[in-house]
């Protein structure tokens, strides 16, 4: 059958406003023009009204009367075994082409319904083409390209979502290669908490090894070190925070740095200013052993006497943790000077480089919410104080964020929270975009998914996760989340305004792949390793380094 042909397919029997219900009369065993099966969830009809024709994805499909008894054939069975396709109206296309998002005018009860045509539907999903940005194929059609309208989708934060397993760290790789290939002055900042991304990424790109991340404290905010030092449920937590508060201006002022600071100007506990860490600890333990006198003249135990034993001891023993030498004892960014060094390095300005990844794989389990506050709302800050902000956007990507960005009440966790909330809230202004990665949605600040405006959502097995999801979309599109359980590896369904109209797409295998494929462990268990140097996997375990 022709291309190019209208095919009838069925009538309309019933509009609700943004769906129709289309009687199916051809059938639906038969593949129509290039394997177009009508009524297939995914599959695409058209509706004539007036000069244009209405759009709807069909999200379901079923068998009007498939109850009745095998065998009979009486009038009544062939009308009650009706085949009707839920189908939801998403836009119009003019009849020289040209699609609209949006429904002007309504189809009726009775209008036919045709097949979209391959080449009807190489004109919608080409609306977005002259960015020539695209990283996989509607899955219908392999011939064809799935356009991504490049600045609402990465200005305008993604979210990836998906069970194990389901290609997600692929499809992100896939993304940012399309990237860097198509744009020569990216600047992209990827927190990796597995390790993953960096094989992916041979050139252009500053890969910061785990065993070398530096995230010096003096960049922390208040907020960061309370997180990481105050424990909220003890009952002198308030008397802590109020005296970390102001140990950390005392220590930022009593510094001069390249800036030229005086003392007291503009100096606040949250600015990035470098300072001696004995001098804020000597701060807190006069405040923790300081005497008064009483009306006799006798010096006793002052009011916060004693109050930051249990401070003093958990930031001692993260301190002289080797876990957060990191932190505690950098060595590359040690002045006020090096913080411009950093953000050169992390923001890929002036380094010939186009992104950052920054494996988080050797960063202990307890401090990976301080490292993503940190550079969250450096990435979002630098861009807030830059006038040139308009002309140097930026790309967060957030792996894994359900271990951080939480669906609940961590005070462990508020500093990243807090940081990642208002990128997505009010990044879209100054030029920070996210892409917001995780395996359970349901986990995952719904403050932070609800401002995602570009969903990829892929294989999700959890009935939770789905319905977390599906309450997340527009109520028009949530049928077509009745498809996730059943996608394919490395297939996603995109909705959003990023793309011409909600479709399931075949994301293309990135090239070189990230470190994330399954173990084979039927081939490697009967052809496996019979002895190796265990001696070596020690000495890189004790001493936390991978190059070893």
């Amino acid at each position: 059958m022709a291309a190019s042909c209208d095919v009838e397919i069925g009538q309309v029997v019933e509009v609700n406003g943004e769906r129709a219900l289309v009687e199916l009369h051809v059938d639906t065993t038969v593949a129509l023009a290039e394997d177009y099966f009508p009524g297939q969830p995914g599959s695409h009809i058209k509706i004539a009204v007036r000069d244009r024709n209405v759009v709807g994805i069909v999200s379901s499909i079923r068998m009007e009367g498939a109850h009745l008894t095998p065998g009979t054939r009486d009038a009544c069975d062939t009308q009650a075994r009706r085949k009707i396709a839920d189908c939801i109206l998403i836009g119009s296309m003019g009849a020289s082409g040209g699609f609209i998002r949006g429904v002007a005018v309504y189809p009726t009860v009775g209008q036919t319904a045709k097949m979209v045509t391959p080449d009807e539907l190489k004109s919608i999903f080409s609306e977005f083409n002259e960015y020539e940005f695209s990283f996989g194929h509607p899955s219908q059609t392999e011939d064809q390209r799935a356009y991504i309208n490049a600045d609402r989708f990465f200005g305008q934060h993604i979210a990836v979502v998906g069970s194990t397993g389901c290609g997600k760290s692929c499809t992100v790789v896939s993304i940012l290669q399309e990237a860097i290939r198509k744009y020569p002055d990216t600047h992209i900042v990827v927190l990796d908490l597995h390790g993953e991304y960096g094989a992916a990424f041979p050139e252009n790109v500053t890969r910061i090894e785990a065993d070398k991340v530096e995230l010096p404290y003096w960049l922390l905010s208040f907020d960061e070190f309370q997180d990481l030092t105050v424990d909220q449920s003890e009952f002198s937590a308030k008397n802590q925070m109020t005296v970390l508060r102001d140990a950390l201006v005392r220590a930022r002022e009593g510094t001069v740095g390249s800036d030229r600071l005086r003392k007291g100007e503009r100096v606040t506990a949250d600015s990035p200013i470098f300072f001696d860490l004995d001098d804020l600890l000597d701060t807190v333990r006069n405040w923790n052993i300081q005497m008064v006198p009483n009306a006799a003249g006798e010096m006793i135990p002052g009011p916060l006497y004693g109050e930051f034993d249990k401070f003093l001891i958990r930031l001692d023993s993260k301190v002289s943790d080797p876990r957060f030498k990191f932190m505690f004892a950098p060595t590359q960014y040690t002045t006020n000077d090096s913080f411009v060094h950093l953000l050169r390095d992390f923001l890929s300005i002036g380094t010939g480089n186009k992104m950052a990844v920054i494996d988080l794989s050797g960063v202990p389990s307890e401090a990976v919410g301080v490292v993503a506050a940190v550079v969250s709302r450096i990435v979002f800050e630098f861009n807030l104080w830059n006038p040139e902000r308009d002309r140097f956007p930026i790309l967060l990507v957030l792996e894994e964020a359900h271990n951080y960005v939480p669906n609940r009440n961590d005070f462990r966790l508020q500093a990243a929270k807090s940081a990642i909330e208002r990128i997505t809230k009010e990044g879209r202004k100054y030029g920070v975009g996210t892409i917001i990665v995780s395996q359970r949605p349901k986990e995952l600040s719904e403050t932070v998914l609800s401002q995602c405006n570009s969903f990829i959502a892929m294989r999700l097995t959890n009935p939770d996760d789905q319905a977390y999801v599906r309450k997340l979309v527009p109520d028009s599109l949530s049928g077509l989340m009745d498809m996730l359980p059943s996608l394919r590896t490395g297939e996603a369904l995109i909705l959003g305004d990023c793309v011409a109209l909600p479709t399931r797409v075949m994301i293309d295998c990135p090239c070189p792949k990230p470190q994330s494929s399954d173990v084979e462990f039927a081939k490697w268990w009967k052809t496996g390793i019979q002895d190796m140097d265990v001696d070596r996997i020690v000495r890189r375990w004790r001493a936390r380094r991978k190059d070893l």
